[in-house]
């Protein structure tokens, strides 16, 4: 479902911006914006971070930590480019919605 979830992602706003091509750098980079939202926004560990790093390890055991760290430095970016944007409110409450959606599943 989680697959699902990161299409809907990819075809939103929200991911669109530098969206690498492929599923593993797909999932570094949602992985990478998760941590990034829950460390600025001070979210608790959540569902949608256990997930996206449990198909990272099903799906992708072979990903370096090169690739890792830029696609989630990507993530990183994300957020930070949607925080100052639309102000750091509204980006933690849309990025809690959406981590809800995706962890709820």
């Amino acid at each position: 479902m989680l697959k699902y979830v990161l299409v809907l992602c990819l075809a939103s706003t929200q991911c669109l911006a530098g969206t690498p091509k492929g599923e593993c750098p797909n999932l570094w980079k949602m992985y990478g914006l998760f941590m990034r939202a829950s460390l600025i926004c001070n979210f608790p560990e959540s569902n949608a971070i256990r997930k996206t790093l449990s198909l990272l390890k099903k799906d992708c055991p072979t990903s370096t930590e090169v690739l890792a760290r830029r696609y989630m430095t990507d993530g990183f970016r994300q957020f930070d480019k949607d925080s100052a944007s639309k102000g750091h409110p509204k980006a933690c409450g849309e990025m809690f919605t959406f981590m809800d959606s995706v962890g709820g599943q």
